[in-house]
């Protein structure tokens, strides 16, 4: 038997995104400007740190009209429009602004690539 030659060529590098590193870029990029979220009081958004900063002064009735016992609308933006099913399910007991904003924080921390 004839036994193969070592190549002396250096190998070439292929560079390949991670999983992680398509998902942190999908969570941190805009919706498609006829998927932005709408408040009821007619605000915008365009992307998930978007909608955490406006939790922070939104009228308790306008919050209350996307959060009810039975519905979250945040959890089915989330889901369906940038496929972020984790943060969806981590938001969809909440109840509170304060809590669903540390929870879409929390998510971009996890989500976004650490810098060498």
């Amino acid at each position: 038997m004839e036994k193969k030659k070592k190549s002396t060529k250096p190998k070439k590098k292929t560079t390949r995104k991670t999983t992680k590193t398509k998902k942190a870029s999908k969570i941190l990029k805009d919706a498609p400007e006829n998927k932005y979220f709408v408040f009821c009081d007619g605000h915008p958004v365009r992307n998930v740190t978007q909608l955490a900063e406006k939790l922070e002064n939104i009228q308790e009735e306008v919050f209350n009209h996307h959060v009810t016992e039975n519905r979250n609308d945040f959890v089915n933006w989330v889901k369906d429009v940038f496929e972020e099913v984790e943060l969806a399910e981590e938001i969809a007991g909440l109840k509170n602004k304060d809590h669903i904003r540390l929870a879409i924080y929390k998510h971009i921390v996890k989500k976004t690539p650490k810098k060498k």
